[in-house]
């Protein structure tokens, strides 16, 4: 049995077992003024516990762009995994219950900077053994409205109830959500145990009596659509020299624009976007790359045109919305289609003074699949 809940157990026993003495003190008490002797018990109420109990979730299976689902978002519609036990606790007209006490058990690790917000309930997310997806579990007792997120210890009292009621019942569901970028392949996610369900009465002389939730086998598929380069994965453009004397003032371009293109293959219905990243500063969000290490020139920069008009740069990351991604365009249904972006490099005046020399700069672009 679990350490923190045999200590509870231990503390709830001390509890009883001066009641039980005080109460044989006052009868014995009583008994020796009327009849000379007498023997007297506390009663604990008895309940009839429930057996462990399981949560199964039943094949799940994804297809779609690897970057298709929301991060923070379930990888499908619905509560994935609902388990309803009536009966968790029942007994004669003494089971008087009113608290609900949860346990984590799980050993998965809650997933930072995530959660999970559904009918103004915050779920934290854990890990399981399937690469970005995580799960999420609520817990209530019957008759009660809301369900209470799973977290980590502290204990968490889901049944607060003033009037014990007779036994208890309780709902438990699951979600799984997606965490990251999907990668294909057939997943299982072994039995597992996942929380230690308690209930007692505080009020009424009920013992603790506990059930084990256990999560059953299951399998995830996931089918993620991606696109391959066609093109090389690193270019080199090259502007041709310019006089500074050519510029007519911070904003204006002077030269030829170099011309230069990205091509990948898709996948059938995948939904193409892209973000570029400035290489020298990548919390860039302006259209304006900043100079690379080896730059000698000052007062101008390199812009990235994409139909005719500068690209706003973002962070390096595929997940659908991120900063300044574009869309491409989306790979038709019966095959694969193969999609080239055309982009042109230019030079462009950023201050006053300029200072003639070499200009070098760099930039990343990261796809994703939707």
């Amino acid at each position: 049995m679990n350490t923190h809940f045999q200590k509870m157990i231990n503390r709830m026993k001390t509890k009883q077992a001066s009641r039980t003495r005080l109460f044989a003190l006052s009868l014995c008490g009583m008994a020796l003024a009327v009849l000379g002797s007498s023997q007297a018990y506390a009663v604990i109420t008895i309940c009839n516990p429930t057996p462990p109990i399981s949560l199964s979730f039943p094949t799940v299976v994804f297809e779609g762009g690897a970057d298709g689902p929301t991060i923070g978002q379930p990888i499908s519609s619905g509560w994935g995994a609902v388990m309803n036990s009536p009966n968790f606790l029942t007994g004669d007209a003494d089971c008087l219950i009113d608290r609900g006490i949860i346990l984590p058990t799980y050993n998965g690790a809650v997933v930072p900077g995530i959660t999970y917000t559904e009918d103004g309930q915050i779920y934290p997310i854990y890990t399981t053994s399937v690469p970005s997806i995580g799960i999420i579990m609520g817990i209530k007792a019957t008759g009660v409205a809301d369900y209470k997120p799973v977290m980590r210890p502290p204990d968490i009292i889901f049944y607060p109830n003033p009037r014990p009621s007779r036994g208890m019942g309780i709902t438990i569901h699951a979600k799984l959500i997606v965490i990251g970028r999907l990668t294909s392949g057939v997943y299982p996610i072994a039995r597992q145990e996942l929380v230690n369900v308690y209930a007692n009465g505080s009020v009424a002389n009920t013992a603790t009596y506990g059930s084990t939730l256990m999560l059953d086998a299951s399998t995830v598929i996931i089918r993620a659509s991606t696109c391959q380069m066609s093109s090389a994965t690193t270019q080199n453009v090259r502007l041709l020299p310019v006089s500074k004397n050519q510029f007519s003032g911070v904003g204006t371009s002077a030269g030829a624009d170099a011309n230069f293109s990205l091509t990948t293959l898709c996948g059938s219905g995948v939904k193409l976007y892209a973000t570029m990243t400035d290489g020298s500063d990548p919390g860039n969000t302006g259209n304006i790359l900043k100079p690379a290490e080896g730059t000698t020139a000052s007062g101008v920069g390199v812009q990235i045109l994409r139909d005719g008009s500068p690209i706003f740069f973002g962070p390096d990351s595929s997940m659908s919305g991120n900063t300044n991604q574009w869309y491409i365009g989306t790979a038709s249904s019966g095959g694969s289609e193969l999609f080239t972006i055309p982009l042109k490099a230019r030079y462009v005046q950023t201050e006053t003074g300029m200072v003639a020399g070499s200009v070098k700069a760099r930039a990343t672009v990261t796809f994703s699949y939707q």
